[in-house]
C-alpha cells in the first residue's frame, strides 16, 4: 500500500473582468517558480514562472499567456497568498526630499487590488480625417518580450505600439494587426507623429494595473504619508 497523499483545498477569486478561477495552493514541488519570480531579473523568466505555476495550480484551466498583466499579477498574488501566508513585507522610501528614511511595512496580500485609473480612454484613436487604430491591453507574454527586446525606451515605446494595435483602419478597408507583417507593422508605427503616438500612449497609461496604499510613518524624520505600491515586483 502506497503512501496516502494529501488533497490541496481549492480557493476561487474573480479577475478584473468578473470571471472566477478556481485553484489550489501550490506545492514544494512547484516552490521554484516562485524562487524563480523573486529573484531575476529577467522579465521573460519572471513572467514564464508566473505562468508555470498558474498552469500547475488551476489544473491547466487557465492560459496565463492570455491574461493581461494585471490580471496575472492578481491572480498570482491570491494563489501566493493562500500557499505561503497572506502578510508580507513590503520596502517603503520616505517622499520628504531631504530625508532618506526608508523601512518595511506588512502587507496583507488579500488587500492589495486591481484599480482603473480615472481617467477613461477609448480603444478607438483616431489619428487623422480617415486614419485610425484600435487597441488592445497587451498580454503578459506580450508585455515581457516587448520590454526585453527594446534596447532603449524608444525601442520600447515601439514594441507596445505593434503589439498593443489591433486594428489599423482607413475610410475603406480595416486592417487586422495581427495578419499584417511584422516589417509592414514596424512602418507603420515609425511613420506615426509624436502628437500621434502621445495621443495612443494615453490608453496605455491608463489600463488597469495592481496596486496598494500603505499608510506608515517616516522613523527618520517622522512624517506621516501615503506610498502607493504599483507592481507585482513590489510584493515579494
Amino acid at each position: 500500500m502506497g503512501l496516502p497523499i494529501q488533497k490541496a483545498p481549492t480557493h476561487r477569486c474573480k479577475l478584473n473582468d468578473g470571471t472566477e478561477v478556481k485553484f489550489r495552493p501550490f506545492l514544494v514541488k512547484e516552490q521554484k517558480y516562485l524562487l524563480i519570480a523573486r529573484e531575476s531579473d529577467n522579465p521573460v523568466d519572471i513572467v514564464n514562472a508566473v505562468k508555470n505555476l498558474i498552469s500547475e495550480v488551476t489544473d491547466k484551466q487557465v492560459d496565463a499567456e492570455k491574461l493581461p498583466m494585471h490580471d496575472l499579477e492578481y491572480l498570482f498574488l491570491q494563489i501566493r497568498a493562500k500557499s505561503v501566508g497572506e502578510s508580507v513585507e513590503v520596502p517603503v522610501f520616505c517622499k520628504n526630499i531631504s530625508c532618506d528614511g526608508r523601512g518595511r511595512e506588512a502587507v496583507d496580500l488579500t488587500t492589495v487590488e486591481v484599480r482603473t485609473p480615472d481617467e477613461e480612454i477609448g480603444n478607438d484613436i483616431k489619428l487623422n480625417d480617415t486614419l485610425g487604430v484600435t487597441l488592445r491591453i497587451p498580454n503578459a507574454k506580450q508585455l515581457a518580450k516587448a520590454d526585453t527586446d527594446g534596447a532603449d525606451e524608444t525601442d520600447k515605446l515601439i514594441n507596445l505600439l505593434k503589439i498593443g494595435i489591433e486594428t489599423v483602419y482607413d475610410e475603406e478597408t480595416v486592417y487586422n494587426a495581427d495578419e499584417i507583417s511584422d516589417v509592414e507593422l514596424l512602418n507603420f508605427v515609425e511613420s506615426l507623429t509624436i502628437a500621434q503616438v502621445e495621443t495612443i500612449n494615453k490608453f496605455f497609461e491608463n489600463v488597469p494595473y495592481l496596486a496598494k496604499d500603505i499608510d506608515w510613518a517616516c522613523k527618520v524624520c517622522g512624517t506621516e504619508q501615503v506610498t502607493e505600491l504599483r507592481g507585482l515586483q513590489n510584493f515579494f
